[in-house]
């Protein structure tokens, strides 16, 4: 049984974060080229293509170290200082990237009327997470048409599950019972009411979705101690997602093994990947910078492309702009967390599991 050190920085989120940010990138390339049956994994699943399975990563990891974060962090207030300088700057520089350069780029109207259009206005609310797609003219011809930046859409879903952490910690109910009691309610949520109310909102069904992916992280940090990380173990939660594709059970047995097996490779001494990420850490950029360049590919070269070499262009053009986004704006911004972060850490914070 594998001995897990949760306090090291030895780990392999950066490398994990990035691999998943390339397979949304991956998955997105038959969005947008107007091929999604030919998606390998939603043809197993019929409804989960490898961008999904990439993102409910992404939630567990976020849930796993931002339940973390605040616990171990020092105020409150820092904890949202800290959020905000990992989110907002690199999302800021996005939005403006899409609207000064690629709206121009692929608008079908005059560059005046394109500036002074209100789409363009209200495009600028995802400064704020209030989650617009399009900017006018722009796509329009696409397989996927007119959406901007369709990745937008999970960071309100996940400042949500922010704001859930934070709540519970200054309710000073921020322990496991309480996660698993949310990661419950989500779940009777999902499977339960929402199919049995006849609600078919995408928003809620997503919300409820990535929740438990998100919670489900945060509680195996909550009870990390007294989980068995054991290779045998991760052999076996493999094992039986990939057994169980095709069948109606899937997403059950996915929602059990994936957050298992995600923070157990998080922790797996494999020589060279905890340093993964010494030059930056490029995943977030290329979330937020891989849906408008692959539009813009698709806007130029549309058919000509087969899926692998959209892919390839994607990851490859992307990763410039996520390297450009790091260097620039992200790694300065977070430069300021020691703003949040104060010499006397208030030892109250830390709950019990």
């Amino acid at each position: 049984m594998k001995q897990m050190t949760f306090g090291s920085r030895n780990n392999n989120f950066d490398f994990l974060r990035f691999v998943a940010a390339c397979l949304v990138l991956v998955g997105h390339s038959y969005w947008l080229s107007g091929r999604l049956p030919e998606e390998p994994l939603r043809h197993f699943t019929g409804h989960t293509d490898v961008a999904d399975l990439a993102v409910d990563a992404f939630f567990v990891i976020s849930g796993f170290l931002i339940t973390a974060s605040y616990l171990h962090g020092s105020s409150n207030v820092g904890f949202v200082l800290k959020r905000a300088l990992r989110i907002f700057p690199g999302l800021a520089f996005s939005v403006a990237f899409a609207v000064l350069i690629i709206g121009p780029l692929a608008t079908q109207l005059p560059l005046a009327e394109y500036f002074t259009h209100p789409q363009t206005a209200a495009f600028l609310s995802n400064l704020f997470m209030v989650t617009s797609y399009d900017l006018p003219g722009v796509f329009s011809g696409n397989p996927f048409p007119e959406v901007v930046n369709g990745s937008f859409w999970t960071l309100p879903l996940e400042g949500l599950m922010y704001c859930g952490i934070l709540a519970l910690g200054i309710l000073r109910l921020l322990r496991g019972s309480m996660i698993m009691l949310a990661l419950a309610a989500f779940a009777v949520a999902h499977f339960v009411l929402l199919p049995m109310l006849g609600i078919e909102s995408v928003t809620l069904v997503k919300l409820s979705r990535l929740g438990m992916f998100f919670l489900a992280g945060s509680a195996l940090y909550m009870i990390r101690k007294s989980v068995p990380w054991d290779g045998r173990i991760a052999v076996a939660c493999l094992a039986g997602s990939l057994l169980a594709l095709g069948h109606a059970s899937w997403f059950i047995i996915h929602l059990f093994t994936l957050p298992y097996l995600v923070i157990y490779f998080a922790y797996l001494p494999i020589p060279g990947l905890a340093n993964f990420g010494k030059h930056g850490d490029f995943s977030y950029g290329m979330y937020i910078f891989g849906f408008p360049v692959q539009q813009l590919i698709m806007h130029w070269l549309g058919a000509q492309l087969s899926i692998p070499l959209f892919a390839l262009l994607s990851l490859t053009i992307t990763l410039c702009f996520a390297v450009l986004s790091w260097k620039l704006v992200e790694q300065p911004a977070l430069r300021l967390k020691r703003l949040a972060a104060p010499a006397t850490v208030k030892a109250d914070r830390t709950a019990s599991t």
